[in-house]
């Protein structure tokens, strides 16, 4: 069994991107011992994937994602935090002194892990294959890198798009932004919303511009019935009030439609199967990160849907950091 007081300072920590690392920084300079959990190869994760320049983030100019993430990560292993790569938790228990975890490390190893808090930070993935494979002509596009999903496909070098015609799926900031990019390279762009623009003000104004200007063409309100690819390119039609039926021809498809919380996982871990979450699957979080159980918290894009980003996930993990110093100084067994 483990004692109180091995454990009364660990703090593990599932999921090793941004907001992750973050919360570990901190929780060490508040004398706490963090304990990273990634079940990736390194540390970063959505960042790792994102190749294009990140010109949003104060005093880091000209990185891309993966960048970031070596950056990030240089930190982490500089200060000798704890970093468990390729390793997942299979089970949690509560326990009087908090938690008792199970990690798999690789194939075959297994390690316990007492635990004095919990903080989940398992980030998002985009969503792909659900919603768009069932259209008929979908999945032989995406199998010939016709049609991609970001961030992969973010964005494959401009002047491979010069002059072309291009569709871009969905309604969001990121289907704004990538329309926006592409609308200064190709012949044109097409920008199809199944319902209405979700983008924030500002970043619609420059879409909108670009519309009055011919750069973009907008469909709203269409849904995607079919995709057909023949020798003068691709076919998308598009229905609208279930009797109207357009049909629009490209060279090249980027979707942007939504992303998804990590949450899943949680059904099978004891205790956190009751998280409470929102309507999508986000885990519902308090001002300083507090997740609904005692000393569990989330931090980062994981329970954030609303502005998901790599700065608001480094600020998650600093608050969430600073939750625990208060929640576990103030407890029987600090």
């Amino acid at each position: 069994m483990h004692s109180v007081l091995s454990s009364s300072r660990n703090i593990a920590i599932l999921g090793g991107g941004a907001a992750g690392m973050s919360c570990a920084l901190w929780l060490k300079h508040l004398s706490f011992s963090p304990v990273l959990i990634e079940p990736g190869t390194a540390l970063g994760g959505q960042l790792l994937e994102i190749h294009r320049i990140n010109r949003w983030i104060l005093g880091i100019p000209g990185q891309t994602g993966p960048a970031l993430a070596e950056l990030y990560g240089r930190h982490v292993v500089d200060e000798a935090i704890d970093v468990r790569l390729g390793a997942r938790p299979v089970s949690v228990m509560a326990e009087d002194f908090g938690f008792s975890l199970v990690v798999r490390e690789g194939e075959h190893r297994t390690a316990s892990l007492p635990a004095r808090a919990l903080v989940i930070a398992t980030g998002l993935r985009v969503n792909a294959s659900d919603i768009l494979h069932p259209i008929p002509g979908a999945l032989a596009l995406y199998e010939s890198d016709l049609l991609s999903f970001f961030p992969l496909d973010h964005l494959e070098p401009m002047e491979a798009l010069r002059g072309k015609r291009v569709a871009v799926i969905g309604g969001g900031d990121n289907a704004h932004f990538t329309a926006k990019d592409l609308a200064s390279r190709t012949a044109l762009t097409h920008l199809i919303i199944r319902s209405r623009p979700k983008a924030q003000p500002m970043v619609r104004q420059e879409v909108e511009a670009l519309i009055q200007q011919g750069r973009i063409q907008e469909h709203g309100g269409a849904l995607i019935t079919g995709f057909h690819q023949g020798s003068g390119g691709i076919t998308i039609t598009l229905t609208r009030n279930e009797c109207t039926t357009q049909h629009i021809e490209v060279d090249r498809i980027f979707a942007r439609t939504g992303f998804t919380p990590n949450t899943e996982f949680l059904a099978g871990l004891g205790p956190l199967a009751g998280l409470e979450r929102n309507g999508d699957g986000y885990v519902q979080v308090d001002a300083w990160k507090r997740a609904s159980l005692p000393f569990v918290y989330a931090v980062g894009d994981v329970a954030n849907p609303d502005h998901p980003s790599v700065v608001t996930a480094i600020a998650d993990g600093a608050t969430a950091a600073q939750a625990i110093a208060q929640d576990v100084g103030t407890s029987a067994w600090a």
